[in-house]
């Protein structure tokens, strides 16, 4: 009797997260996978080509950038180098994150920067050991205010709740066929 009671009242709460749900707007958006461009430079500085993608990540209010450098004559991978993202805030003269890089493996350097809001400018500085620098053409890109969005923190809490709740049912039933078969085993014994 006690679980059809409990098994009522855990399909009315699931059925109640499921319209909280629906009534909410869909807000929640893969704002970093899907509508954000990856922007792309393609150089030659100096005895360098190189390919630079920056990706925009709109909710860290972070950029990646991926840039590839390789010998213009050779074309190998450029190994003894160091490449710098230099960035500068557009609407003043202050200057951001200037990071020196050396690559993961010959000729690839990675890396993400985080931003304030605004429009920001980069350039790339490719040096190499003992020698002249050579600069190369960067992004311009605007990095949005935080996102608010209260609707998509009522999505997780709901979620979570309805998962809290299925563990604590799950829960109670094993205990109480354990319990069950406890006291089964102890009437048949005697």
């Amino acid at each position: 009797m006690l679980s059809g009671k409990i098994g009522t009242l855990m399909g009315l709460i699931a059925l109640g997260l499921i319209c909280i749900g629906i009534g909410l707007p869909a807000a929640a958006y893969a704002q970093d996978i899907i509508g954000v461009e990856t922007q792309k430079v393609e150089t030659v500085t100096g005895p360098y080509r190189m390919i630079a993608e920056a990706k925009p990540l709109p909710s860290l209010q972070s950029v990646q950038f991926i840039i590839r450098v390789w010998d213009a004559a050779t074309g190998e991978p450029v190994e003894d180098l160091t490449v710098s993202i230099l960035t500068s805030w557009s609407e003043s003269d202050e200057t951001g994150n200037n990071v020196a890089l050396s690559p993961n493996i010959p000729g690839l350097y990675t890396a993400t920067l985080t931003f304030e809001p605004g429009r920001w400018e980069t350039v790339f500085d490719l040096e190499p050991q003992g020698g002249a620098s050579y600069g190369a053409e960067g992004f311009v890109f605007d990095i949005p205010e935080p996102s608010r969005n209260l609707e998509a923190g009522y999505v997780f809490l709901g979620i979570f709740a309805a998962l809290l709740i299925g563990a604590g049912y799950l829960v109670w039933r094993v205990r109480r066929n354990q319990r069950q078969r406890s006291e089964r085993q102890g009437t048949t014994a005697l």
